[in-house]
């Protein structure tokens, strides 16, 4: 007989508030990473007051309870859907599954536990078993969705696109993300570590920064590290040798491979990213997943927008195709910026990718349940059809003039042209 999960507490509920804490690549306090899109962070009172970073000296204990987030706990008690928290609840309403649903179902037996240590006015114990990190925006990619803020190797670009010096002050403090790299904050995040289950890394690229490979040092030498999954989103362009050094120390590892096409598609969009060395270390982290440590699991993430619309299917043939030991891949929707969205696409081009993306999600679904089990061919499956829902319910054509002068500007930048890679944009530009 199979045993009944307990229900949650509201239909908005989410248990991250609850146990968990995230900073993005400037440290500031957010509820979760898919949350930070809301622009709504972590603050003493709802659009005003101080804004609680991780790495202020009571950053965490302070941020903890603020009145934020005793005012978002509340509101998902009695089942409101919290302004921060607006990119799982559309997901959801998509028919896709989201990340809050995900979450609970991580950490179901520990829900009624947690809930019931909540004070009337919000207030929780702070005792953290979950943390994500953005380490600052080192990174050898540039990806055309992304920002200065995740990746400073774009700050000439964006200045040159916007018309301002590369001296900007804006600039100038994003050239100098290195919080985490100073003693005191790890000291800091000790105190308040003590009893984590897991911590992810993303940045920037965390596979670059030295001050993570020094951290899990220290995890190890605290004899910590046995007790803690950690896990990383990274673009794989690198795999150094300190990960077999420091990564079998751990419980156990989940690697989350950030990929948004196959082949020319990918280096375009996350340029300049070298196909072969990608999909070789691809296929070295399945193969080793053992000696690597990597029984937490392995994925795909790939944010879905303009620019690989068209060949999602070949992708997700590829991650089909290739692998032994990993997942079905995720599939976001870019939410920003919005010029990149599908929802740019003239109606007639939508009509022609909404047969092709169901048509092939019809044809494969008996493939990827061998593949991958029920559960993960469905929750693709519906994720095909969510983004397709996504891109028929809404008309943002008007931003087509912005896509093609961010779209220019970035080609004329990298000397590469968008329509060898993606034919299909033609009849946007005439």
């Amino acid at each position: 007989m199979t045993a009944t999960k307990p229900p949650l507490p509201s239909n908005s509920f989410c248990i991250l508030p609850w146990m968990h804490i995230f900073a993005d690549e400037k440290g500031v306090m957010y509820p979760c990473c898919r949350s930070v899109g809301s622009q709504l962070p972590n603050r003493e009172a709802t659009g005003q007051g101080r804004i609680y970073k991780i790495q202020d000296l009571d950053g965490i204990e302070e941020g903890w309870n603020s009145a934020y987030m005793r005012k978002l706990r509340q509101e998902m008690l009695v089942g409101e859907r919290p302004l921060p928290c607006a990119r799982c609840y559309m997901y959801e309403d998509l028919g896709m599954k989201s990340h809050r649903q995900s979450q609970n179902e991580q950490y179901v037996e520990q829900i009624d536990a947690l809930v019931s240590r909540t004070s009337q006015d919000g207030r929780v114990p702070l005792e953290l078993q979950s943390v994500d990190i953005r380490l600052g925006n080192l990174c050898n990619l540039r990806c055309r969705m992304c920002s200065p803020q995740s990746s400073k190797a774009l700050i000439q670009e964006w200045a040159d696109l916007h018309g301002v010096k590369a001296t900007h002050p804006y600039f100038e403090e994003l050239r100098q993300l290195d919080w985490f790299a100073q003693p005191a904050f790890w000291e800091i995040f000790e105190k308040y570590s003590t009893k984590i289950e897991r911590l992810h890394f993303a940045g920037g690229e965390p596979l670059l920064i030295a001050p993570m490979f020094d951290f899990l040092e220290r995890l190890i030498k605290l004899d910590r590290a046995r007790n803690i999954m950690i896990s990383y989103n990274t673009n794989l362009t690198v795999l150094p040798q300190r990960v077999f050094e420091l990564w079998p120390h751990f419980r156990t590892v989940r690697i989350t491979v950030s990929l948004d096409g196959f082949g020319d598609i990918n280096s375009f969009i996350r340029y300049p990213s070298h196909w072969p060395t990608i999909d070789q270390n691809l296929k070295s982290l399945d193969r080793e997943v053992d000696n690597l440590n990597c029984t937490g699991g392995l994925a795909f993430n790939t944010t879905v927008q303009i620019y690989n619309i068209f060949h999602l299917d070949k992708f997700i043939d590829y991650t089909a195709d290739s692998f032994i030991n990993f997942e079905a891949p995720n599939l976001s929707i870019l939410s920003f910026p919005e010029h990149l969205s599908i929802r740019i696409l003239p109606q007639e081009i939508k009509d022609q990718l909404s047969i092709k993306l169901k048509t092939f999600s019809q044809t494969r679904v008996e493939q990827w349940q061998e593949k991958w089990g029920k559960e993960q061919a469905e929750t693709l499956a519906a994720a095909i059809d969510g983004i397709v829902e996504h891109m028929m319910s809404g008309d943002s054509q008007h931003l087509i003039p912005e896509f093609l002068r961010w779209c220019q500007h970035q080609d004329q930048f990298r000397k590469q042209n968008v329509l060898d890679v993606v034919a299909e944009l033609a009849p946007l530009f005439k």
